[in-house]
């Protein structure tokens, strides 16, 4: 019988092998002995690998004899806070190889086998056939998906605009497999907005109309600050006041999602700015939770006509219903039936690549009385942009600071927009002082007083019309 110094000798030649065939590829690198966070805590790693640095498969070593089985397997497997498609157990001898999209386990003995098999590509016929399985599967999903739908739900009204798009010839003719990450999507650029995905959410997020007012409320100092900078500020969504929105999407279509998972979630939200306001004109619940309780002011802005600039949308937020007390969100569900049938019925991987930008317009039911509406800024890269191009704006107007938040204290970035930028959707008609706006006869002359001097007299500034509020 062997002793855990034979096993584990075992175990250090195999990682010696399979290093050196790794090494023979640029695009490959394997990590011994790293770690990730679970629940809080540190997660040892026995060993990772990495393709055009993005997880492809963990390494868990048993060097516990020959004999490894599927309770093994299960006890190594699992949720991590990082992706990855394969997970291997292996004694040094035995690997065993569980995909995580197909729930197949392959054993393999030899490491340029296991290595072939990790980075096998299927044919051009197999990736032809499986895009024509897909995109069959998903008109009848979307078919069945309305055949018992809620007649009186808004979804509804968009059932024949959704099957006109998702028909089998449009899904096969735009769907692109990923040969690094080996899953099939139908597009990963949200500035090709007329392209199948966009388009798909374009048609589940309602627009804001052209000349539709907008109403964001806020304090007295933003008022003067946008008036006077005649600027307008976008906050970096990292370091929003509910936290929990960020990965709202994610976590309604995987309840073991956890936002924030490594610096590069971090990176990329960094990169991402949002305008919040409503629909609401005048509201009283608008003024007491984001117009200093009352006493603070109101911008009004009317949308222009809305170009097609890349990185720039302006949407109204789509909420879900409360079925029996819980958060049923239509949209998203269509999503998932879509996602699931790729992985359940097709035994692959297909990925909504734009859902992480479009994630940002959907919110649960509970907070459907705002009639919330968000522009979202995409940024192009992560240098500096000021003084650059960026998303047809003049790259003068364009301004990234960083603050730290009063809510969370969390650095960050914000972006500072000028109101005089033609590629902005949105023009400042209004200012409304709150019903306990601080001597509010005064400070309506001289707001008025300041919009002349910065030559913005066509702005007018008013008074709530809400009287009885104390």
């Amino acid at each position: 019988m062997e002793n855990y110094s034979e096993n584990y000798q075992r175990i250090q030649e195999f990682i010696e092998s399979f290093s050196r065939l790794v090494h023979e590829r640029k695009d490959l690198k394997l990590v011994v002995d790293t770690y990730t966070h679970f629940e809080g805590k540190f997660k040892m790693l026995d060993a990772i690998l990495l393709r055009e640095n993005e997880s492809l498969a963990i390494f868990e070593f048993k060097p516990r004899g020959k004999q490894i089985n599927l309770q093994d397997m299960f006890e190594a497997f699992v949720p991590l806070e990082v992706s990855f498609k394969f997970l291997i157990l292996s004694n040094g001898t035995i690997h065993k190889v569980l995909n995580r999209f197909s729930n197949q386990i392959r054993d393999f003995e030899n490491a340029a086998e296991l290595l072939l098999f990790l980075l096998e590509i299927p044919s051009e016929e197999e990736i032809k056939r499986v895009k024509n399985a897909i995109a069959e599967g998903i008109e009848n999903v979307v078919s069945n998906f309305f055949a018992s739908f809620d007649r009186n739900h808004k979804l509804n009204s968009k059932k024949e605009i959704l099957l006109q798009l998702l028909t089998r010839e449009n899904v096969v003719k735009n769907l692109q497999y990923d040969k690094n990450g080996q899953f099939y999507h139908i597009s990963n650029d949200i500035r090709k907005l007329e392209n199948l995905e966009n388009r798909l959410f374009k048609i589940l997020i309602d627009e804001v109309n052209q000349n539709e007012s907008i109403y964001r409320y806020t304090n007295l100092d933003t008022i003067f600050s946008t008036i006077d900078k005649e600027s307008l500020r976008l906050n970096g969504i990292a370091g929003m006041n509910d936290i929990s929105e960020v990965g709202y999407v994610e976590t309604y279509l995987d309840q073991n999602f956890i936002p924030f998972k490594t610096p590069k979630d971090v990176d990329r939200l960094n990169r991402r700015f949002i305008l919040c306001s409503s629909t609401l004109n005048d509201d009283l619940i608008q003024w007491r939770l984001y117009g200093d309780d009352c006493k603070g002011g109101c911008l009004v802005f009317r949308l222009k006509e809305q170009k097609d600039i890349p990185g720039l949308q302006i949407r109204k937020i789509n909420y879900g219903v409360e079925v029996n007390g819980e958060n049923y969100h239509p949209e998203l569900e269509l999503i998932a039936h879509i996602i699931d049938f790729v992985k359940v019925i097709i035994r692959d991987s297909f990925q909504f690549r734009t859902l992480s930008i479009w994630k940002h317009f959907f919110k649960s039911f509970e907070y459907a009385p705002e009639k919330e509406v968000r522009l979202l800024l995409i940024q192009n890269d992560q240098n500096n942009i000021k003084g650059e191009a960026f998303n047809g704006f003049n790259p003068h107007s364009l301004d990234k600071k960083w603050c730290l938040t009063t809510s969370h204290k969390i650095l960050n970035p914000f972006m500072v927009i000028s109101l005089n930028d033609k590629a902005l959707p949105l023009e400042l008609t209004d200012i409304i002082l709150g019903p306990k706006c601080p001597e509010i006869v005064i400070n309506q002359t001289q707001f008025t007083q300041l919009l002349s001097e910065k030559k913005m007299g066509n702005v007018k500034v008013k008074i709530s019309r809400i009287k009885n509020y104390r």
